[in-house]
């Protein structure tokens, strides 16, 4: 089934509208399970937990699309995919950091983007406890709370601030050896992981972030942010960045090329 030339025709920054008005009901659903006493957790069969606010998150922000958009695809985290062969899609991550959301760590967010014709063309992250949310349109720069952002200029490893995920436990990813070895380059490191440490590189707070075995909800608005923020994405091996392909590494592009020297070597 294709998406009719009704929805062909909105703009990107039509549909970064319609996302905000999707992040604007998550967080209010998020904040209500983040500040209730006692929040039903769920072990998926890969051990990943999920919540209750995951899953209400999803299903809101299904229902609202998929109402005002019947033909439109849906590839979500919680619930299976719908209209796969749709030419537009909308891409949902209810909760990245859903560890962080369990332990009271007000570290996640909700992720939305909208592919079309295999290209995302909006993108939003939103965190309403810490009251954060970046965006961005193809073609019309990346924000911050409605501030544009953009990436840093240092331009040598040897100065820079790199960002990782989890080193070891069942969050743990790529080459551990590899890994280490590139981080061990730059000036200083920090593991925070998830979508944060990409949207700290497109905010120009370090350099590059790198990451493993990720799904296309982990990572589908980041690369437009980043690159609309100035910066450069590829996968970790140097292809082109491809939110099915499941590596990320985002930088401010200026040694791009040698952080993939570094780790692939």
């Amino acid at each position: 089934m294709t998406v009719s030339n009704v929805n062909h025709d909105i703009t990107a920054t039509d549909w970064l509208t319609i996302l905000d008005q999707c992040a604007d009901e998550a967080d209010k659903i998020a904040k209500h399970y983040y500040e209730s006493s006692t929040v039903k957790v769920i072990e998926k069969s890969d051990k990943s937990p999920v919540t209750e606010a995951d899953q209400k998150i999803e299903d809101v922000i299904r229902q609202s699309i998929c109402n005002q958009f019947p033909d439109i695809g849906v590839i979500g985290e919680e619930f299976p995919d719908k209209n796969q062969d749709s030419a537009i899609k909308l891409i949902v991550d209810p909760i990245d950091g859903t560890s962080n959301f369990i332990r009271g760590i007000p570290i996640f967010g909700t992720l939305l983007a909208i592919e079309k014709d295999n290209t995302i063309i909006a993108g939003v992250i939103s965190n309403g406890i810490s009251k954060e949310r970046w965006s961005a349109a193809k073609g019309n720069g990346a924000t911050y709370n409605g501030t544009k952002i953009q990436v840093s200029a240092i331009d040598t490893i040897e100065e820079s601030q790199a960002f990782y995920g989890s080193l070891y436990g069942r969050e743990a990813r790529g080459d551990f050896e590899k890994l280490t070895q590139l981080l061990s380059k730059t000036k200083r490191q920090r593991g925070i992981g998830d979508f944060l440490m990409h949207m700290w590189v497109a905010m120009g707070f370090g350099e590059f972030g790198i990451d493993f075995g990720l799904q296309p909800w982990d990572i589908a608005p980041i690369g437009i942010i980043l690159e609309e923020a100035g910066g450069t994405i590829t996968a970790v091996n140097g292809s082109p960045f491809d939110v099915y392909e499941g590596t990320i590494l985002s930088s401010n592009g200026r040694f791009h090329k040698q952080i993939i020297q570094h780790y692939n070597q």
